[in-house]
């Protein structure tokens, strides 16, 4: 066979396409419907299992002239002994961790498609990995830092999860913690920049089953239940440090999919989630806003057409809380150009 190439050009442009139309939400959260388009254009070389790689990443919204969100991303990344690393800024398509929607929603990542930091991964070998797979990821993202006004806005995201007998069961959690340095956007909250720090930590730990191996014609059927929870914590210059709020959260989960027609639901209990929402917003709060209930359903009845490079999905999600039920309806489409040109060349 031929030889590999110790060194090789690299290009691609991603691209991702969002429909997205809320109804019914109030008082939770604003209805509006989104239409949008990503592009992630990059070159660079290949070394080793090696990339370097200049590009960028473009945020249209449908009938707008100019991008709403543009930037520079540049990067290096490795791969070796099952580890992998990134450093620079890149997209977050290259995450392999499972985060619940408390953390992001769908919306937030498309608006807000890089990481500006480090990421390091780890995934079992593909040999071993029917009997026992771990996989595990470390996020550093300072995505607000701005040294010459003093603010401070970082996150640290993680996630692990074990599986055992190709996934019949397996374990896991995610933590994200933000730290939030930033008088201007904090004095929102009516103290007159009183305060001047906010840190929130949410964290997830379950345990579950994935059953697709018993019943092979379909493409998904797993259940899991765990814990969805979170810390809050204001500091202040005049009354000094808050007390860490504690909100104590469960959820179980179903993923059910048979030829691409699926059905997804998430079920969450227990205390109100994002405490200062009211304050700040959906744009500084990242996951679903109807976590601020006690009791919250979220069934999503779709259709997913999915191949090595492109991945398409029609929805219609039905947001049900002790106020009301939401409607919502969404389209994405994302095309992975890397693996593209990969089965093209």
């Amino acid at each position: 066979s031929e030889a590999k190439k110790p060194i090789s050009f690299v290009y691609g442009a991603d691209f991702g396409f969002l429909f997205d139309n809320l109804e019914e939400s109030a008082p939770d959260w604003e209805t509006r419907t989104l239409i949008a388009a990503n592009l992630f254009p990059e070159v660079g070389i290949n070394f080793f299992d090696q990339n370097l790689k200049i590009g960028g990443y473009f945020v249209l919204n449908m009938g707008e002239q100019y991008p709403k969100k543009w930037g520079i991303t540049l990067s290096y990344d490795f791969f070796a002994n099952n580890f992998s690393g990134y450093f620079g800024v890149f997209s977050k398509q290259k995450r392999i961790g499972d985060y619940p929607l408390m953390f992001f929603r769908k919306d937030y990542d498309f608006f807000h498609p890089v990481i500006h930091g480090v990421m390091f991964q780890y995934q079992s070998s593909p040999e071993i990995s029917k009997i026992f797979d771990f996989q595990a990821e470390f996020i550093f993202d300072w995505y607000g830092g701005d040294l010459s006004k003093r603010f401070d806005e970082f996150l640290i995201q993680g996630s692990l999860k074990q599986s055992f007998w190709d996934e019949k069961f397996f374990w896991g959690g995610a933590l994200l913690l933000y730290h939030t340095k930033n008088d201007l956007l904090l004095s929102l909250d009516g103290h007159n920049f009183d305060t001047y720090l906010l840190d929130r930590l949410y964290y997830q730990a379950y345990i579950g089953t994935d059953l697709k191996s018993l019943a092979p014609m379909m493409d998904k059927l797993s259940f899991q239940i765990g814990t969805l929870s979170s810390l809050e914590r204001k500091r202040r210059l005049l009354r000094g440090c808050d007390p860490f709020s504690n909100q104590l959260g469960w959820q179980f989960d179903t993923s059910i999919q048979y030829r691409g027609f699926g059905f997804e639901n998430h079920l969450y209990w227990g205390d109100k989630q994002y405490k200062y929402f009211s304050q700040y917003g959906e744009d500084f709060y990242a996951g679903v806003p109807f976590y601020q209930n006690t009791l919250y359903d979220r069934a999503e009845l779709y259709y997913e057409y999915k191949n090595s490079y492109i991945k398409g999905r029609a929805s219609l999600v039905f947001h049900c809380t002790p106020s009301g039920v939401a409607n919502q309806q969404m389209i994405s489409i994302v095309v992975d150009t890397d693996r593209l040109f990969s089965l093209l060349f």
